[in-house]
């Protein structure tokens, strides 16, 4: 039954790309090349997860840098919304809302775009769709079966994997932009400051050991590492005093990890619930994260901390740490991976 849903809903979206194919692509053709100089107004479209968001932002420096003086607008969905606050190469930040998505078009259909980047490597309709809506003069992508049309820059889909960071980039080097920042960064206020290092003094019981940040939850169940398994590094680095150990909740994940807490003879520090930047300045403060293959594994690289992630899904060379020290434990389709392999790579990594 499943399996007829997804066929029914590709071939729902295929005759929705059709109709508006029919009503779009008769514009005028864009005739290369682009002339920079007379852009003034960029969209980059991306709403995405949490760490897509974040694999973004080299893009947006790189505009600043490329385009001095240029108005840049991200779009993004409304629950990364804080992520994008403070960032000096920013001026808009449009919010994505499921539930009132015409005021999403209203407010994008009010600026005038000059260039705008749909910056999914994988098709997502989504995406798309507020890319051609958007009105921009030229608009820049990747070469799907799908949308291929409305792009007037297109970018070739290469077989072999490079990180999305790379990906991303790709797009504005395919539309003659040259100065390119290759890291992601976040940019932190004082008060997010003030309120990091005040939690630190409260919850950090031993402040003379490293500070692991642990986060056992996913997105997905079946792409987690065993909870148990957690547990018993946990309780390893506690018992041998090797660190402080500070539990990591997403969201929707409090109920899980009062279950995870449960019976532990020695728990780690539960956390309170904490903003998307106010985690990623925590995990700034920490010695090291252990998480799963999840968004938040992305904030330890905008923040330049060490990561131990375990990957039970995806491709390493495209969604893996990126420019932080790292290892990368996998375990696919399998049981096989022990805690004490995973507390061997902790220590290899508080020892750098």
């Amino acid at each position: 039954m499943g399996e007829l849903s997804r066929e029914i809903e590709k071939c729902a979206k295929d005759v929705l790309w059709g109709v508006l194919r029919f009503f779009y692509a008769s514009r005028r053709p864009f005739e290369p090349p682009l002339d920079l100089e007379s852009v003034k107004s960029v969209l980059i479209v991306r709403p995405d997860r949490l760490g897509d968001v974040v694999l973004s932002l080299p893009v947006y420096e790189s505009l600043k840098l490329s385009l001095p003086g240029v108005r840049v607008t991200a779009l993004i969905d409304k629950s990364n919304a804080g992520l994008l606050a403070n960032n000096p190469h920013i001026d808009e930040v449009l919010l994505w809302n499921r539930q009132r998505p015409l005021e999403t078009l209203r407010r994008l259909q009010r600026t005038k775009f000059d260039l705008a980047f749909t910056l999914n490597k994988s098709f997502s309709a989504t995406a798309s769709f507020f890319t051609l809506v958007s009105g921009a003069a030229c608009r820049v992508g990747y070469k799907h079966r799908q949308n291929a049309w409305m792009h007037e820059i297109q970018v070739a889909i290469e077989k072999e994997p490079r990180h999305e960071i790379e990906n991303n980039l790709e797009l504005l080097k395919a539309a003659s932009l040259r100065k390119i920042a290759q890291n992601p960064e976040l940019v932190f206020n004082k008060k997010e400051f003030e309120k990091i290092n005040a939690l630190l003094d409260a919850k950090n019981r031993h402040p003379d050991r490293p500070l692991v940040l642990i986060k056992p939850g996913t997105r997905v169940p079946e792409w987690g590492w065993r909870l148990d398994k957690f547990q018993a590094v946990i309780e390893h680095l506690l018992k041998t005093e090797a660190a402080e150990v500070f539990l990591v909740s997403g969201p929707g994940e409090e109920s899980m990890n009062d279950q995870f807490i449960h019976g532990m003879e020695r728990p780690p520090v539960r956390l309170p619930s904490l903003s998307i930047r106010e985690l990623a300045l925590l995990i700034k403060k920490s010695d090291l994260l252990f998480c799963n293959h999840t968004g938040i594994m992305h904030l330890a690289s905008a923040v330049q901390t060490p990561v131990l992630a375990i990957f039970k899904h995806g491709e390493i060379a495209r969604w893996g740490p990126y420019n932080t020290t790292s290892i990368i434990l996998e375990e696919r389709n399998s049981d096989s991976l022990s805690p004490e392999t995973a507390i061997e790579s902790i220590d290899k990594l508080l020892k750098r």
